[in-house]
């Protein structure tokens, strides 16, 4: 017998790998190159050993294997191309392959037609003639550029899915990983080595190793993970999701890989349901488990008509965090506070590696500390989805601590809140604190006081600190008559805070936050839920909270337990006064003659009044295009305390008293 080159033999190990029979029992070749003798396609074969993975036709192994490898070789290899010429003078076809495989007379005619179709989802059909026995085979494209080491997948599956080669350099990218891999190798092995079909689902947070942890479980670099975007392969029409769904069956048994199902939701409909549950079938013999990868929520049990293991996958805990943040920035040449951006910034290990990925290119180790965090809080932010529009609304802050201008005593809970979140951490983690505390872990403080004291700028003042976005809660848009509606609302304001990791700030907080009363209507007992409500859902809320209140006496005392911090804000005194109208004037505002010291003697005010008074007197003096001076300060007091509703006509001036007459 006269092999072909035995290039072509060793072509053939990819193809019948992925046929899963042994590469080394079949063989294309000729007798002699006259073609006399004709083809002889197998070698000591075995049907059973042999069993074809993914063609389910009615055909035999052996003919269709051969169907494929022949239609295949004449592809690739000329030289088997133009034997088969010379011996048929075409090239190869069915009756070839049944000839060979002695299959002809066992088959009537439409159980070769069904044979054939399914063959034809591999091959293409050179010609047009009635007859299928004759009608000559080409190798599929996507079969062709796979036996060449293409893994590209085709055009049809573009958006839907990807093919993840992990090799050993990505294995090493997620620091602080290995708890999160190691749950999930011991879970997807079972699930390989149980004789009997059961789907994985995954639930968790998108970002946190699920994917990852598959990959790397499966143990062979050498393969990739054939992802599905559900959501991507949904969105077509039926058919064609159908059409894409058989593709994707014949990528996964190419590679023998891991299969994992990811973007997945509850589906509404049930028919939609009903097509996730058959296309997770689909995938029911393959030799790798099928993992279901969805979000906290989503419930697939139910309605399944095959098992389901759900694992719940923790999200990476502080300590997890700091070291990824240490591993991957060191991994890029960037020195930057990985335990300060690992406590505050909850960011999952896929978006901590695509912000430091997307600085490493511009990142200088000489910036400032400064500069340093405004770039990675930025690019953090941008990982962040957008909260709704109306119910949220980001406050930009670019107050320090210097700029909040009140007394020790006043400070003192302030800076212990900063304090208190950068080291969560080392409380929590290091020293094993989180089994104590299963709830409660968050960090709440309450601002009381007058109008203008400040309340507002130090919620601005810990945003700055903390290196954490504020966003403060209009209430407008929260408030509903109807009932339920504000839940509902507050609800989706702590989950979006959950996943993000922001300051919630919720200005003039007594109205949802006031005291529950006696039923006596209706709707005490529908505003009393509210209240009750709100304070489960502050004790679940792992984050910061930051209430502010003209009033102490009208926040519910049940709040007073949860706060952490309670800052009680005053009118400052003369020292304080005096030092908030001086730094009211930024370096470029001219100014002529200003008694400040007299000014914060006589105007008992709050910082929040004196500085709308400065900013009156600058409009004055701009009006005159001069610089500002004690008049514009002296008519500028008087127009607030006349807004106030207090009687200036009582408000001693004293030398300065001719200014305004």
């Amino acid at each position: 017998m006269q092999i072909i080159e035995q290039k072509a033999y060793k072509a053939s190990l990819r193809l019948f790998s992925f046929l899963g029979a042994g590469a080394d029992r079949y063989r294309a070749g000729v007798f002699d190159g006259r073609g006399e003798t004709g083809l002889l396609a197998v070698e000591d074969t075995d049907v059973e050993e042999a069993r074809i993975k993914v063609i389910e036709g009615v055909l035999s192994d052996e003919a269709l294997i051969f169907a494929l490898h022949l239609s295949c070789a004449a592809f690739l290899y000329p030289q088997v191309k133009k034997a088969l010429k010379e011996l048929r003078g075409q090239g190869p076809d069915l009756m070839l392959a049944l000839e060979v495989c002695g299959e002809l007379e066992r088959w009537s005619y439409p159980a070769l037609r069904e044979g054939y179709e399914v063959l034809c989802r591999y091959v293409a059909v050179a010609d047009s003639r009635q007859n299928i026995l004759y009608r000559e085979l080409a190798a599929d494209g996507r079969l062709i550029a796979y036996l060449t080491g293409d893994d590209e997948l085709p055009g049809e599956l573009s958006g839907m899915a990807r093919l993840w080669f992990l090799n050993p350099a990505e294995r090493e990218r997620y620091y602080g990983f290995e708890n999160t891999a190691a749950f999930v190798r011991e879970e997807y092995m079972a699930a390989k080595n149980c004789p009997d079909f059961y789907a994985l689902q995954l639930a968790g947070k998108e970002g946190i190793g699920r994917k990852s942890a598959v990959a790397m479980a499966a143990e062979d670099t050498d393969r990739p993970t054939l992802v599905i975007f559900w959501d991507r392969l949904t969105a077509s029409d039926k058919k064609k999701s159908g059409h894409s769904l058989w593709l994707l069956r014949r990528e996964a048994y190419f590679y023998g890989c891991a299969v994992i199902f990811d973007r997945v939701t509850k589906q509404e409909k049930p028919e939609t349901e009903g097509f996730f549950f058959r296309a997770v079938s689909h995938f029911k013999n393959h030799s790798e488990p099928v993992v279901i990868c969805t979000d906290p929520r989503t419930e697939l049990i139910p309605g399944s008509d095959f098992p389901i293991r759900r694992i719940e996958v923790p999200s990476p805990d502080n300590a997890s965090r700091i070291a990824a943040w240490k591993g991957i920035s060191e991994r890029y040449g960037m020195e930057l506070d990985a335990e300060g951006f690992g406590g505050l910034c909850e960011l999952p290990y896929g978006d901590i590696n695509r912000v430091l990925l997307s600085l490493s290119s511009l990142w200088d180790n000489s910036w400032s500390e400064e500069k340093k965090a405004a770039y990675v809080i930025n690019a953090c932010m941008d990982c962040y989805p957008a909260p709704k529009k109306g119910s949220l609304k980001h406050v930009d802050v670019s107050v320090t601590i210097d700029d909040l201008k009140l007394g020790d005593r006043q400070k003192k809970p302030i800076l212990e809140l900063i304090d208190g979140v950068r080291n969560s951490h080392i409380v929590y983690d290091v020293w094993g604190m989180r089994e104590k505390v299963p709830y409660g872990r968050n960090f709440t403080a309450l601002f009381v006081g007058p109008p203008g004291t400040g309340k507002t700028m130090a919620a601005n003042v810990l945003s700055t600190a903390l290196r954490i976005p504020l966003y403060r809660i209009d209430l407008s848009q929260i408030v509903d008559k109807y009932i339920g509606e504000t839940e509902k609302r507050l609800e989706e304001i702590f989950t979006y805070a959950e996943n993000t990791n922001v300051i919630l700030f919720f200005d003039e907080a007594d109205a949802i936050f006031g005291k529950r009363t006696e039923v006596n209507e209706a709707k005490d007992k529908y505003a009393n839920t509210e209240v009750s409500f709100i304070l489960q859902r502050i004790e679940e809320y792992n984050g910061i909270v930051i209430l502010t209140s003209n009033m102490k006496n009208n926040i519910d005392t049940a709040f007073m337990r949860r706060m952490k911090y309670v800052v009680y804000f005053e009118i400052p005194d003369v020292d304080t006064r005096c030092e908030i109208l001086q730094n009211c004037f930024a370096p470029g505002v001219p100014r002529e003659d200003i008694d400040f010291r007299f000014l914060a003697e006589k105007v008992e005010l709050s910082g929040g009044y004196l500085k709308n008074i400065v900013l009156n007197a600058m409009f004055l003096a701009a009006a005159r295009n001069s610089p500002v001076t004690m008049e514009d300060m002296a008519k500028s007091v008087v127009s607030e305390y006349e807004k106030i509703g207090q009687v200036a006509s009582f408000l001693d001036l004293g030398k300065y008293s001719y200014l305004v007459h």
